[in-house]
């Protein structure tokens, strides 16, 4: 009597454990996640400087979330490429754009990436600084860009100023 008590629990026992929430043998190189995302991050600079929207839009996934500054959340790639060609379409300055990444977390699927922008007159004059962190997932081998968000170090100017 008391092994076919028994028999349910050792065949029910297996399934109370905790599931996995990802491969444990398949470590991540975190140097190598971090290689490629600071070839994005140049890729990106690169295609900002040129003012070229279509190159920028390549970083982020067709469903990916830009939480820019001052307006709503940018859904979705197309109406990232729109506030990107609006952006672009406003600055005349001829400043230039640089990425430094501070620092890169990975774990399979998901990585994150925080950094500083640096934005340089026509005479390499640091004219303002930033930060922003992005969020990417792996997709089809590939890191992408999914959700972002940054802001500038300037104090906010009062109204009408």
């Amino acid at each position: 009597m008391f092994w076919v008590l028994l028999l349910p629990v050792v065949f029910l026992l297996p399934a109370c454990q905790p599931a996995a929430t990802h491969d444990q043998s398949a470590a991540v190189n975190v140097d190598s996640v971090k290689a490629q995302i600071e070839g994005m991050e140049m890729a990106y600079a690169k295609a900002m400087n040129a003012k070229d929207a279509d190159g920028v839009a390549v970083y982020y996934a067709s469903d990916a979330q830009s939480l820019a500054s001052n307006e709503p959340t940018r859904v979705g790639q197309k109406a990232i490429l729109e506030g990107l060609k609006k952006d672009l379409s406003m600055d005349t300055t001829g400043n230039t754009v640089a990425y430094a990444t501070t620092g890169v977390w990975a774990d399979g699927k998901y990585a994150v990436e925080t950094g500083t922008s640096t934005v340089s007159d026509k005479d390499g004059k640091v004219v303002s600084t930033g930060k922003y962190m992005t969020l990417f997932e792996l997709r089809d081998g590939k890191y992408i860009a999914i959700r972002d968000i940054w802001n500038s170090d300037a104090p906010e100017k009062a109204a009408g100023q």
